[in-house]
């Protein structure tokens, strides 16, 4: 599997820290300022957002308009959803909701064609350019296949999940974690932090892609030094409401008058 044939996965060969944004809201235009504004890739959420399939395609073409790479979080381990949303030309899949290491062994499979995995062939997609030459999408190997871990019996089984030799990433989600470990949404606390450490070691040492999300210079900084090679600046609601309060702020000492 070269990395060349997928842009992301060739930025990491070349020791690229890559960055990236979830999103919910199931705007194109939307995708489309994300990709302008010079992220590598948008992920689109469909396990928290309000996709469905119309629009779901329609940000999968303004993310490649826009010159970054469009990746879907499925709604589960879902493998009907998982083939479709690579037909539709999403650069690969983020799958949630993984428990063991036989889990993320089903889920990686999902983005494969045989002999790599169970995904079913079709070139007359978007994914596949419509049956029209050339088809790289369709090449073996070439979709990113990523796993949440974000669980304490994931984090357990760790060991086992990064030797699955077709896995791209292991995002770390530290809310999912958190709210498991009863802290919900304390992600600095010294048992996240505890997690997050071993995990990445544990990820990077086999050779694979680690992901969390970094949502100041601090926890950059930190995630980094850890060995954190894909960043997410949080979600578009985030965003959408940190610029909202910070614009009402600059108008409060005239709005109180």
């Amino acid at each position: 599997m070269s990395a060349a044939d997928h842009p992301l996965r060739a930025k990491l060969a070349a020791g690229r820290t890559i960055a990236g944004i979830w999103q919910m809201i199931p705007a194109a235009q939307l995708t489309g300022v994300f990709a302008a504004a010079g992220f590598d890739f948008v992920i689109l959420d469909c396990e928290h957002g309000a996709w469905d399939w119309s629009t779901l395609e329609a940000g999968v073409t303004a993310c490649d308009e826009g010159g970054a790479v469009p990746l879907v979080r499925t709604p589960g381990p879902d493998g009907f959803f998982a083939q479709r949303a690579l037909d539709l030309g999403a650069g690969g899949i983020v799958v949630p909701q993984i428990p063991d290491a036989g889990a993320a062994r089903r889920a990686v499979a999902m983005a494969h064609h045989a002999p790599l995995g169970t995904r079913g062939y079709n070139p007359y997609t978007r994914g596949g350019r419509y049956g029209l030459p050339p088809q790289p999408r369709l090449a073996p190997g070439w979709p990113l296949a990523g796993v949440l871990v974000e669980s304490p019996s994931a984090a357990a089984e760790l060991e086992r999940i990064v030797e699955i030799p077709a896995l791209d990433l292991v995002y770390l989600g530290v809310y999912d974690y958190s709210v498991a470990i009863g802290i919900p949404g304390q992600v600095d606390d010294p048992r996240v932090r505890s997690f997050v450490e071993r995990a990445a070691r544990i990820v990077r040492d086999a050779g694979k892609a680690v992901g969390t999300t970094a949502m100041s210079r601090e926890q950059t900084a930190r995630l980094v030094g850890l060995g954190v090679n894909v960043l997410l600046w949080g979600a578009d609601t985030w965003l959408a409401g940190r610029g909202a309060k910070e614009g009402l702020d600059l108008y409060r000492g005239v709005l109180d008058r």
